[in-house]
């Protein structure tokens, strides 16, 4: 396995050879992942990108000059610590040669053998123990697919100081949903109660946790890469590779840019496994976390409705309808002569109760009610011929209809109306 810190542009991880390959080896491994590689033959959307840093590698190594130019650094490093490099070596030889004596023992039960094979698998791998080939975890305990580094705000108010706390971690999506619940919930109860700054922390809270917590593009995509790595380790090459595509997304820095690169070439020969992306929709932790807000505004609503002496399309009509309820009313000549003998009369309420209203119909706003007996003078006569605006002797004026009133007024309750209106003409009376 190539030693990355001896390759820092991924050149022998992107034609898949050793440090130590000779020139043929190099043409070779060419040659075979061009075949693949070349946009014509390759569909994917990255192939024209990795044939050309393959392209690339291929003539840094295969020009010797241009080769030890690029080997030097980690080769002159060797040099300088031979000690080292001796001891590498040994170590190589030794487990070479008990991994020969195993192969070629017949007896596996004897205490000889089975002591050189415990002591040989004893010693530490460094290419298996590495800390990049050790999956992610979510903190429910699962490896996934899709991990992601997510911080959620937690806020809690105490009088004048808005205290502000990041639930962080590396989360799959269930366990995302439920922390963005919790932390949001927790923010609506204890989030508000500080001046000033308690309300706006909140809803920069709340936002934030409704749009699924705030995702730093360089530790996902150091994640990510890390993932893709475990999942090469483990021999799950398709899912090592819709890794290493997903952290392409997050790679806003070359260096990272770089490194997934090198990891793609690595992986070009494995298709990548199409995964739903989980990450595409808000979910329904962001419906549960606006839930609050409809109960509140619900509640609103309820209250004043209850606590409205109308109700609300009443009060709407009625705010619609008074901007012309003294609109003079408008007919035809037919209609208007018909009720010229009608205005300026005057006329007593005949029902036990009349409603006085401040437009010509029922939908109009209540102004006041007439008992029975009260004298009033028409002013004004609707088109319809249905009602009447009048007015009563306290100046209370407003529409009526006209079959509540009767003509028969008594003598005496004229006086009551003094000199409202025009002179009413001659009308029926009765006498006491």
């Amino acid at each position: 396995m190539t030693n990355l810190n001896r390759d820092p542009k991924g050149y022998y991880v992107a034609l898949g050879i050793e440090e130590t390959a000779d020139a043929d080896a190099i043409k070779t491994a060419f040659r075979h992942k061009a075949k693949r590689l070349h946009p014509d033959f390759n569909p994917s959307p990255i192939a024209t990108k990795q044939f050309h840093r393959l392209h690339e590698a291929y003539e840094t190594l295969s020009n010797p000059a241009k080769r030890e130019a690029y080997d030097r650094p980690w080769q002159n490093s060797r040099k300088a610590d031979p000690q080292a490099a001796g001891a590498a070596r040994a170590y190589r030889k030794s487990a070479k040669t008990k991994r020969t004596e195993n192969s070629e023992s017949e007896k596996p039960t004897e205490a000889p053998n089975a002591e050189r094979k415990s002591k040989f698998k004893a010693k530490p791998n460094p290419k298996t123990t590495s800390a990049t080939d050790q999956p992610a975890i979510c903190k429910c305990g699962r490896i996934t697919a899709q991990p992601r580094y997510i911080i959620f705000d937690l806020v809690w108010g105490r009088i004048t100081h808005a205290h502000r706390r990041g639930i962080s971690g590396i989360f799959c999506r269930s366990c995302a949903d439920r922390t963005a619940i919790r932390a949001s919930l927790l923010t609506w109860i204890a989030g508000w109660w500080a001046w000033p700054n308690g309300p706006k922390e909140t809803v920069k809270a709340l936002l934030s946790n409704m749009r699924g917590g705030r995702k730093p593009p360089e530790r996902n995509a150091k994640l990510l890469i890390r993932q893709s790595r475990a999942f090469r380790a483990r021999g799950e090459m398709e899912l090592a590779r819709n890794a290493a595509e997903q952290a392409l997304i997050f790679a806003t820095t070359t260096a990272l840019r770089r490194d997934v690169d090198s990891l793609l070439l690595s992986l070009s020969a494995h298709p990548s496994r199409t995964l739903k992306n989980r990450w595409a929709k808000p979910g329904w932790a962001a419906t549960v976390q606006v839930m609050p807000l409809a109960f509140i505004v619900a509640a609103i609503s309820m209250m004043a409705t209850v606590s409205a002496p109308t109700s609300l399309t009443d009060a709407l009509r009625n705010a619609f309808v008074q901007g012309n309820e003294t609109a003079p009313l408008a007919g035809s000549a037919s209609v208007q002569k018909a009720t010229e003998d009608v205005v300026g009369r005057v006329f007593s309420i005949a029902d036990e109760t009349a409603s006085l209203r401040t437009g010509p119909g029922l939908n109009y706003q209540l102004v006041a009610v007439l008992a029975k007996g009260t004298v009033v003078l028409a002013t004004e006569a609707d088109p319809g011929g249905a009602w009447l605006r009048v007015t009563a002797a306290d100046g209370t004026a407003g529409f009526v209809n006209i079959e509540q009133l009767s003509s028969n007024v008594r003598a005496e309750s004229v006086k009551a109306l003094g000199g409202l209106g025009k002179s009413p003409a001659p009308i029926e009376t009765e006498s006491p």
